[in-house]
């Protein structure tokens, strides 16, 4: 069973009601003991909050967690919007394999951003080269398809930076 991450009021508020109820659910736990279990999953601020609550006064996990979203909205994060994503780019000598890494990353935290539209900011990110070149002659029509291919391509890409041996010496030096 996965843990969960204590909370300290810094970080998302429904994030971490979300997490907790996936875990008790998961386990079959009433309501009444969701009560009782879920500050032990608090910390710091958080758990001084809790210690504030007037004793009796919460009749039900879903007024705690209304209580609880109330008080630490603030640490909620937002997503950026989708046009963050054209201002990420491959940089001058990045390879394309940690370009799509920083852009998967970048694209995590973004909300609900249409594949269209990241598929167009990855490609506008891309620096001039074989890879964009190849990606506009023949263009996918998905990020799916377009994450195929930059596999494909930096697969070759590792492939020719294999040292070969170089069998011409062996044929100069000749045979008895």
């Amino acid at each position: 069973m996965p843990t969960l991450e204590t909370f300290d009021g810094s970080k998302d508020p429904l994030d971490h009601l979300e997490s907790f109820k996936t875990m008790m659910c998961l386990q079959g736990v009433p309501n009444e003991i969701m009560c009782r279990a879920f500050p032990t999953t608090l910390k710091g601020p958080a758990r001084i909050w809790f210690k504030k609550l007037t004793p009796n006064s919460v009749g039900s996990f879903a007024q705690l967690s209304r209580l609880f979203f109330n008080h630490f909205i603030g640490g909620q994060r937002y997503g950026r919007p989708t046009t963050h994503l054209l201002n990420v780019r491959q940089k001058e000598g990045e390879t394309l394999r940690s370009y799509l890494t920083r852009f998967n990353k970048e694209t995590l935290l973004v909300d609900g951003a249409d594949d269209k539209v990241v598929l167009t900011a990855f490609i506008s990110g891309l620096q001039y080269g074989d890879f964009l070149f190849s990606v506009y002659k023949d263009p996918p029509g998905t990020m799916a398809e377009m994450m195929y291919e930059a596999q494909r391509h930096m697969n070759g890409e590792e492939a020719l930076q294999v040292p070969r041996p170089d069998f011409r010496k062996e044929e100069k030096m000749g045979t008895c």
